[in-house]
């Protein structure tokens, strides 16, 4: 309720409002030099003045009677709307706004600005950032600029926290124009500047112009006209001619430029122009106000005394009838400047004692100084917190740095392990592999040799079945002759296993067993019997003439082995003669060679190969190929 009451006292001085429309009212009268001529000036000056107290009270009553109602309408409005969305808030300050009731149009802003929290959604903080700014905007049109500033740095900071942020540039150019209101347009250029950049940026061609407008006056109050024709043809670029305001400030710049050049009468043509282009598009007072402040400046330049107290007397009313402040002032410097010229220094000095204290009650640099200061304590405190926050990042840069040095260190060990155990495994492997090389050269030239033999043993027993033969008829002959009979064989007793798997001895003779292992061995070498996978030891003894026993028992005492050990060594010397021939087997593959050798199996065949040879088939295989 205070910050209530204290915007509107701030907002409205009714003690200052009386003494500015009294003072200047009775200023306007010349003193008189002789006794008529005073009563005459008494009496139009009473009469100036009452006029004048009447204007006030009318004024003040609404002022009064609206504070009061502001104040009341604040509880209610803040009880009625505890529930209502933000966004519903913003819509009725606008539609109000629009009606012309500022009044109560501040009252929901200032709703809506009271509900911001860290908790809000980026679109409810951009709305009180909004509402920040439609604030300031109506406490600057009541003549409370230090409010407005706090308004608009308040919205400022909100928005900068918002991911959106095209309506920067709005908070920057309004900042601005307040402390340009204070003659501060060092300052002012720089958050015009600012905007700008925004504005720019987000493609708010709107505000651009607006910007780019104030910058052209502020270049030409400084004395720099160059850039104010500078910045006066890049606003006309983005003007929106269907915007009254927009070409308002098009002509008002104008003649601005043509005044800092001193080409008077054209200015004074341009801002006649201006007023009634202003008149005939019913736009508000301080528009109206401004084209006669630029007409009096304008004829007070060029000495015509009658036309300026003419536009000087139509600004002061306008100005004082709707409450345009900074109007006001820059009417009483005006005043007591064109008394100095026509040498009526007690009158000017008045005006300006008046402007003086009218300046400290409008302008309240108290409160201006606050909020620049909490502003700069704002900015301190922001880049405070953007250095801790660097030192904080460099700190954990360097953590970073650190650990990825022990990283790189750990990574550099592992590597350096892992490359030592790979050349071991690499020397390692090549060992392996020239021992694998070893196995198959060996066991190729074995199975080379073994062929040869084989070869050398068929020729041999062919040799010898002849001597037998011729020895046989030679022995028969003799017999004949002799009359001698054949002596028996030696009878040799051995063992074998019989059908129930239990060791019996049987008896053989030295002949019948060698005859049955020549057999047998004929059997093996001389035909492909055993590449069926259906060979088996009954199937052998068919084929040499005699039983399983006796073949089984030749086997075991001839070669030590079983008799499926014995078909297997047949089968895989075969089955390396077979990878070798590739003009033949070329196109087989190792599981149709394992089958065409007998072996139902292709895993049995593996392990019995690598048993035998020392090396997988498919090992022995690539090495034929890279011995080839």
């Amino acid at each position: 309720m205070k910050i209530i009451i204290s915007i509107i006292n701030s907002s409205y001085n009714p003690a200052s409002q009386i003494s500015r429309c009294l003072g200047s009212q009775l200023s306007t009268a010349e003193p008189a030099h002789d006794k008529a001529g005073a009563s005459r000036s008494v009496l139009k000056s009473c009469f100036m003045a009452l006029r004048t107290l009447l204007l006030v009270l009318l004024m003040l009553l609404p002022s009064c009677a609206g504070a009061r109602v502001l104040a009341k309408d604040y509880m209610t409005l803040v009880k009625k709307t505890s529930d209502a969305s933000i966004d519903y808030i913003m819509k009725k300050a606008e539609h109000y706004l629009n009606a012309g009731h500022s009044d109560t149009a501040l009252v929901y802003y200032m709703v809506a600005c009271n509900r911001m929290n860290d908790k809000l959604s980026d679109k409810d903080k951009q709305q009180c950032a909004m509402a920040y700014l439609k604030k300031g905007n109506i406490l600057y049109m009541k003549g409370n600029y230090a409010g407005a500033l706090s308004a608009y740095f308040s919205g400022l900071r909100i928005n900068n926290d918002c991911k959106a942020k095209h309506e920067t540039g709005r908070f920057y150019n309004n900042i601005a124009n307040v402390y340009c209101v204070f003659g501060d347009y060092v300052k002012g250029l720089s958050y015009y500047k600012k905007g700008y950049e925004f504005c720019h940026k987000y493609g708010d061609k709107a505000n651009a112009y607006k910007i780019l407008a104030n910058m052209t006056k502020v270049n030409i109050i400084k004395g720099n006209t160059s850039s104010a024709r500078k910045y006066y043809k890049m606003s006309e670029k983005v003007k929106n001619p269907a915007d009254k305001e927009n070409c308002y400030m098009g002509i008002f710049n104008f003649g601005l430029i043509l005044m800092a050049e001193k080409n008077y009468p054209e200015a004074i043509n341009t801002y006649n122009e201006l007023l009634n282009y202003a008149v005939k598009n019913k736009m508000g007072p301080r528009y109206i106000c401004s084209a006669y402040r630029e007409l009096y400046n304008n004829y007070m330049s060029l000495g015509n005394r009658d036309s300026t107290l003419k536009y000087l007397r139509l600004c002061e009313s306008t100005a004082v009838k709707h409450g345009i402040l900074h109007v006001y002032l820059d009417v009483l410097v005006k005043y007591a400047d064109f008394y100095d010229s026509v040498s009526n220094y007690k009158a000017a000095s008045r005006y300006r004692a008046r402007y003086q204290h009218e300046k400290d009650s409008i302008f309240d640099t108290n409160k201006f100084d606050a909020v620049k200061n909490e502003q700069t304590l704002y900015e301190m405190d922001k880049y405070d917190k953007y250095i801790a926050s660097l030192n904080a990042r460099e700190k954990e840069r360097l953590q970073t740095i650190s650990r990825q040095r022990l990283t790189i260190a750990g990574v550099t060990v592992v590597t350096a392990v892992i490359g030592v155990l790979l050349l071991l495994v690499y020397r390692q492997k090549g060992k392996i592999d020239k021992s694998y090389n070893d196995l198959f050269v060996i066991n190729r030239d074995f199975v080379k040799q073994q062929e040869f033999t084989r070869q050398r043993m068929l020729e041999l027993n062919n040799r010898l079945k002849s001597s037998e033969a011729e020895l046989a008829a030679l022995r028969a002959s003799q017999e004949h002759s002799d009359g001698a009979g054949e002596a028996p064989d030696t009878a040799v007793a051995t063992t074998a296993d019989d059908a129930d798997g239990k060791n019996k001895t049987l008896a053989i003779s030295e002949d019948m067993r060698r005859k049955l292992l020549d057999a047998v061995i004929d059997v093996m070498e001389n035909s492909t019997e055993f590449c069926s996978s259906d060979f088996s030891l009954a199937r052998l003894a068919t084929l040499v003439g005699s039983n399983s026993k006796y073949v089984s028992l030749v086997i075991n005492d001839t070669f030590h082995k079983t008799f499926k050990n014995y078909v297997n060594d047949y089968r895989i010397r075969l089955a390396c003669l077979r990878m070798a021939d590739t003009g033949t087997y070329g196109s087989y593959t190792l599981n149709a060679i394992a089958e065409s050798v007998g072996f139902k199996s292709y895993t049995t065949f593996v392990e019995l190969f690598r048993k035998v040879v020392g090396i997988t088939p498919s090992m022995y295989k690539d090495k034929l190929k890279a011995s080839v």
